[in-house]
Parts: C-alpha cells; sequence; structure tokens
C-alpha cells in the first residue's frame, strides 16, 4: 500500500500547470464561498462548475467517483434524517411519518455543497505532487510545523499499516484466531502495544536518518515556483464565479 492522492499529478491540464499557491487560495477563496451559499439553485451551479474543474483536470472519473463515495454513503442519510426530524409546515405524510419538504431542500444543500468542496479539495491535492502542495500551503504562510506533520503522517501511515498487515500475517501462522474471549482480548492488546513500539522505533530511526541527510526543521522540495500571467487569469476567472455566485445568493 502507498500514498495515491497524487497518483495523476504527472498528468498534463490547464490546471496541473497552475502554480500550487495560486491554485490553493483562489481555490480556497471557492471552498470557502461555496460553503457560505444558501439558496439551492446556486449552490447546483456551484457543484456544476465543480465538476466542469475536474473534467477540465483530466483526472480519471474512477479517480474521483472512488473518492467521493465514502462522502456520498456518510451524506445519504440526511436525506431521511432531516426530513423526518425537521418541524414545518409542508410536511408531507408517508405511512405514518411526516416528511418534511423543507428538511429535504436542506439536505440537498448540505449534500450538495459537501461533494463539491470534496471535489475541489480532489482537484487541488491530485493535480500536483503532495509535498509541492504543502510546500504551496507552507508559503501561503501555513505553520511549517502544520505542514511537516502532515507530510510525515500521510507518508507513514501507510508503511505502518502495511506494518500491520505483516504482524497480523504472522499471527494467523501461529494458528491464532480471534475470538470473543478474555485470550483474543490479552493477544490484540499485545498486537497495539508492539505495533507501538515499533512505530516509534521507527520513527526515531526516521528522524535520525533525516538529520544526517542534512534536515534543519524545514521541509525542502526540488519544485521551483514560478508565476505567469496565466496563473492569475486562470485564478480572476475563479474569482468571477465566487463573486457571480455570492451576488447571485444575495439577490435571489
Amino acid at each position: 500500500m502507498h500514498p495515491d492522492i497524487d497518483k495523476y499529478a504527472h498528468i498534463t491540464s490547464p490546471i496541473h500547470r497552475w502554480d500550487p499557491r495560486v491554485k490553493i487560495a483562489f481555490l480556497g477563496v471557492l471552498i470557502i464561498t461555496i460553503a457560505t451559499l444558501n439558496k439551492l439553485p446556486l449552490i447546483a451551479v456551484a457543484f456544476a462548475c465543480c465538476i466542469a474543474l475536474v473534467l477540465i483536470s483530466r483526472l480519471p472519473v474512477s479517480f474521483v467517483t472512488k473518492r467521493l463515495l465514502p462522502a456520498t454513503f456518510l451524506l445519504l442519510p440526511f436525506f431521511i434524517i432531516i426530513p423526518l426530524t425537521m418541524p414545518g409546515e409542508t410536511a408531507v405524510k408517508i405511512l405514518a411519518f411526516s416528511f418534511n419538504l423543507e428538511g429535504l431542500v436542506i439536505a440537498s444543500k448540505v449534500y450538495l455543497k459537501a461533494l463539491s468542496i470534496v471535489m475541489l479539495i480532489i482537484t487541488i491535492m491530485g493535480t500536483a505532487p503532495f509535498t509541492d502542495s504543502l510546500k504551496a500551503m507552507e508559503r501561503l504562510k501555513m505553520p511549517s510545523m502544520l505542514v511537516q506533520m502532515t507530510l510525515f503522517t500521510y507518508r507513514y501511515i501507510f508503511v505502518f499499516l502495511m506494518e500491520t498487515k505483516r504482524m497480523n500475517t504472522a499471527m494467523c501462522s501461529r494458528n491464532f484466531i480471534k475470538k470473543t474471549n478474555l485470550h483474543t482480548l490479552k493477544t490484540m492488546g499485545n498486537f497495539v502495544g508492539m505495533l507501538l513500539v515499533r512505530s516509534f522505533e521507527k520513527a526515531e530511526k526516521i528522524y535520525q536518518a533525516m538529520l544526517s541527510r542534512g534536515y534543519d526543521g524545514v521541509l525542502k522540495t526540488f519544485f521551483e515556483y514560478k508565476i505567469v500571467a496565466l496563473d492569475y487569469v486562470k485564478g480572476s476567472l475563479v474569482m468571477i464565479v465566487c463573486i457571480t455566485l455570492f451576488i447571485g445568493d444575495k439577490l435571489l
């Protein structure tokens, strides 16, 4: 298992060629704008704009949909919970339940806004190497310590997952079978403790290796940032969309 959020960072598209700092800044404004929208038609327009950005980025549809599925399943219960629990006059009786149509509209707003934001995050992180995106966030005044913690967490969580799989295979090869008994509880406790010890030892070795390679607390990459006029043109187009959505939401 290995990190794959930037699996398609090598392909070419207008979004891939966009300077990471400008891309994160302007698409971040778009995310904030979408989060503040209240009118369903404008939210639907914003959702369509996010789909257009994904298509322009040329990220494979399967790659995007695979990452949207968890958010989709997480949000689907809102279409049942909110209409059934929200009081109001616009209610429809379905069997013994009162189904509020206004609640259905609110659920739709939450659903579309959340998927739009997730799509934008996928577009931001999927169109540049992960380290370059984090370095761009650092240039945008995100705390360096937080950037590095995010990078190391993302990178080494897969290493520890592989270690977990290897340890589990070793346990199974010794005829260990998980059951609902005290022996299983003790064994799994030892398993977690050993994993934590090995994680600590691994972290120490990684830190020593970084120091031997000149690590001084600053994240270094080979990527050279270079903003061109076209980057600002793209940013301006995004700002036009943001302003249009914001004004339209206030006027409707």
